[in-house]
């Protein structure tokens, strides 16, 4: 009796696919690569770490700086560490240099505005006003007074709150020959410069000022409650430049007269 070629053949039976290779791509697509394909990856792309330094945060690591029998040092581990840090000390760095640009911008506006207000004094009384007793104000600080050397200091002193005489050579004495500006953190102000508001200052910031030829040096000193208000790794760009405007404008009110 023939046999019907038409019917199922025992391959077919037993579950077997007519085409093996049609399957290989699904396959090779849902397989996840070995430990070893892993490894072999990085080996051959040394930065990848670097690159990635998320994968280093998510990885589990052995414990202990050896593995195996203890007679193999983990150098694996030391690197993984290293790049840690460095990874944690990128990100210091990066907050740290935003905060310093955030609190510049923030200084420049104020030393701006502060400028715009002496700026606007219509004599010399009231621009001596508007720095002995407005300017703090704009800074956000807690005073600020103007200081000019004397030579009789038995004169009677101006009767303008925040404005000191000083004996002759303190302006070099406390900034030094030829210094522009001097900044003290965490000290308490000088009486001679502060007054009254010598107890209430834990910063200061002292700036030299040119009267013009023939008058006595002075300098303008700002002082904060605040002990890191100003310190002395700050930059003084724009404390000098605030400086350079009072004694510009003293000057030309001095000059042109009232």
């Amino acid at each position: 009796m023939t046999q019907d070629s038409s019917g199922p053949t025992p391959t077919a039976l037993a579950g077997e696919t007519a085409d093996p290779a049609a399957t290989k791509p699904a396959a090779r697509a849902a397989r996840r690569p070995t430990a070893g394909e892993v490894r072999d990856y990085l080996i051959s792309h040394p930065g990848f770490l670097a690159k990635h330094p998320e994968v280093l945060e998510a990885a589990t690591l052995p414990e202990g700086p050896e593995r195996g029998d203890g007679r193999v040092v983990d150098l694996q581990q030391v690197m993984m560490s290293r790049l840690r840090s460095d990874n944690a000390r990128l990100k210091q760095f990066h907050t740290e240099v935003l905060g310093a640009a955030r609190a510049n911008l923030t200084a420049q506006g104020l030393v701006h505005e502060a400028i715009l207000m002496l700026l606007e004094a219509g004599s010399l009384e009231r621009l001596i006003h508007a720095i002995t007793q407005d300017l703090a104000g704009v800074l956000g600080i807690d005073v600020v007074t103007l200081c000019v050397e004397a030579g009789d200091l038995g004169a009677d002193r101006p009767p303008i709150a925040n404005l000191f005489l000083l004996p002759e050579g303190t302006v070099d004495h406390l900034l030094g020959p030829g210094r522009a500006v001097h900044l003290w953190g965490n000290a308490e102000g000088p009486q001679e410069l502060f007054g009254p508001a010598a107890g209430l200052v834990r910063s200061q910031a002292l700036a030299r000022i040119d009267l013009g030829e023939g008058s006595p040096p002075g300098l303008i000193a700002l002082g904060s409650r605040e002990a890191t208000q100003y310190e002395a790794n700050q930059g003084a760009e724009l404390l000098g430049f605030l400086a350079l405007t009072v004694e510009r404008l003293i000057q030309l009110w001095l000059k042109h007269g009232q």
